[in-house]
């Protein structure tokens, strides 16, 4: 149970970071154009 529960924790932690560096992305891209 708190292998899976840490599992679970561990997705929820990737999709946060996987928003985080898309957010970054944007941003950065939209420093580029004029």
């Amino acid at each position: 149970m708190k292998v899976g529960h840490q599992h679970f924790d561990n997705m929820l932690n990737w999709d946060k970071y996987k928003i985080r560096e898309k957010l970054r992305f944007m941003k950065e891209k939209r420093k580029e154009e004029p």
